[in-house]
């Protein structure tokens, strides 16, 4: 029987994240879904998925409901052969320091979770005509990524950080914004893996329509809106759906044949 992917879905996770998500697995990795709350994590079921998304949204809910005994068992499932993805949020979420700043308000702290040895800095305003995360489409972009092919494919971003690690050779960098900064990046923690990105390559347009567009229909912000819509439809996420099942597949190799990753 084939393990689901978790997706985290509780306090302070983004509605259209978590469907765009829902979608996005099935099409490019076809591997079932099932959303969780923070009690799932609690009650160490995470030995009965493959993968665990936190996607994005604001990630102190994650930690309120989360520190002590859930990152604990997070932390468990990665070192013992799981998969951990973090989307924006979830990625700042799984570093050992976060250094936020939006609009009017800083949060720099320390992450209990920690499987990315470094700091997360954002937003990042550069890339948004010096607008800082505020949540409105005024601080949404799309961000052009180069990657270590030399590709540059552009991706949604709202508020996501850059990855500044403090162990060197310690983790990969997959993707980076300009000026050679780390956008996505993956590397080992026990047994299994962990891929952090700082935009939302997951995006499905029909969700952001459903989600997004049809209630922003008689705002000021519908122009905008649709032209973030308009990029969502050409947005080319293989590359990195294809690095996930890279991933996963080195993982089912390190692990067959031993007890410690089923």
């Amino acid at each position: 029987m084939v393990k689901p992917v978790y997706i985290y879905a509780d306090e302070g996770t983004s509605d259209v994240g978590v469907a765009s998500l829902q979608l996005a697995i099935a099409t490019n990795l076809g591997l079932p879904t099932k959303t969780i709350t923070a009690q799932h994590i609690i009650d160490n079921e995470l030995e009965h998925c493959q993968m665990l998304i936190m996607p994005g949204g604001a990630d102190l809910p994650y930690c309120a409901k989360l520190n002590g005994k859930g990152n604990q068992h997070i932390r468990q499932f990665v070192q013992h052969g799981g998969f951990y993805l973090g989307i924006c949020a979830g990625a700042y979420y799984a570093t050992k320091t976060i250094e936020f700043t939006g609009d009017g308000y800083q949060i720099f702290e320390n992450r209990e979770l920690a499987l990315f040895n470094g700091k997360a800095v954002g937003s990042l305003p550069d890339l948004t005509n010096q607008y800082y995360y505020d949540g409105t489409a005024v601080s949404k972009t799309f961000a052009t990524l180069t990657f270590q092919n030399n590709t540059q494919l552009s991706f949604y971003y709202h508020g996501g950080p850059m990855f500044l690690s403090e162990a060197e050779d310690a983790e990969t960098v997959v993707a980076c914004y300009s000026a050679n900064r780390p956008a996505i990046v993956c590397g080992s923690y026990g047994k299994g893996k962990f891929l952090l990105s700082g935009v939302h390559f997951e995006l499905q347009p029909e969700i952001y329509e459903q989600y997004i567009i049809r209630d922003t229909l008689h705002s000021s912000e519908y122009i905008l809106e649709q032209s973030i819509y308009n990029q969502i439809k050409q947005m080319d996420s293989n590359y990195i759906w294809k690095k996930i099942r890279e991933l996963l597949d080195e993982i089912s190799t390190k692990c067959q044949g031993t007890k410690t990753c089923e």
